[in-house]
């Protein structure tokens, strides 16, 4: 069976404070959106980020400073 690390584990439960689920629709469009607004390739995992807060599952307050991770080398749409 495969199983995560216990030590990759411990170390994210003290930097996550919550998971959110993304559809696939919208870690595409959200690739989509990155490579034709900034020339981005990103995969669609990669785009996740991107995609939750486009959805809004992730909600930010006014003025407050947030970081996106976006990785991957999708191909250009």
């Amino acid at each position: 069976m495969r199983r995560t690390d216990h030590a990759l584990f411990a170390l994210a439960r003290t930097v996550i404070d919550d998971i959110v689920l993304v559809e696939d629709e919208a870690m595409a469009n959200a690739a989509k959106n990155l490579w034709f607004e900034f020339g981005i390739a990103a995969d669609l995992s990669g785009a996740a980020a991107v995609a939750a807060l486009s959805e809004g599952l992730v909600s930010v307050k006014p003025g407050e400073k947030i970081c996106a991770p976006v990785c991957g080398a999708g191909l250009p749409f």
